[in-house]
């Protein structure tokens, strides 16, 4: 599964790793991170944590 994440000032790539790691999920281990101008796109196969940290952001 892949999701979109908005990155704003506050929100950077920094706060993006922080918040998925509070949802167990772990750039390299479980998930790929591609970071865009404005976005960032998440892949992993643990859906449900991904789907979780998408919305909690």
């Amino acid at each position: 599964m892949t999701v979109t994440f908005p990155l704003t000032e506050k929100r950077d790539a920094e706060a993006l790793l922080k918040h998925l790691t509070m949802h167990k999920l772990s750039f390299p281990g479980n998930c790929v991170v591609s970071l865009k101008t404005h976005i960032a796109q998440v892949s992993s196969s643990h859906t449900t944590a991904l789907g979780t940290a998408r919305t909690a952001w």
